[in-house]
């Protein structure tokens, strides 16, 4: 990720995720935001600032035929507390 965002810059990159679970989402958003918090991995206090979304975000974005065939089933399947909080970190994470 540092490659591209050195090759292509911030202002056209985003970080899409469709993991389900909070604790793990945090994580992976603060890595390809802030840098890696737990200064373990490849992007130990790399700031890459690129803002991250949930895939279930972005489905304004997606035609929904498309939507409909892949990720339909998935979204029914999470709980409304588990949405609430995905929705939670991507914003604070994004900071808005």
């Amino acid at each position: 990720m540092k490659k591209t965002v050195d090759a292509h810059g911030l202002q056209d990159l985003i970080v899409v995720f469709g993991l389900n679970q909070p604790a793990t989402l945090q994580i992976m958003a603060q890595t390809f935001h802030s840098g890696d918090p737990s200064y373990a991995g490849c992007l130990a206090g790399v700031a890459l600032g690129l803002k991250s979304y949930h895939i279930l975000e972005l489905k304004t974005f997606i035609p929904a035929d498309v939507w409909e065939e892949q990720m339909a089933m998935h979204e029914l399947e999470l709980e409304d507390e588990v949405l609430l909080k995905i929705r939670q970190i991507m914003e604070a994470t994004r900071k808005e």
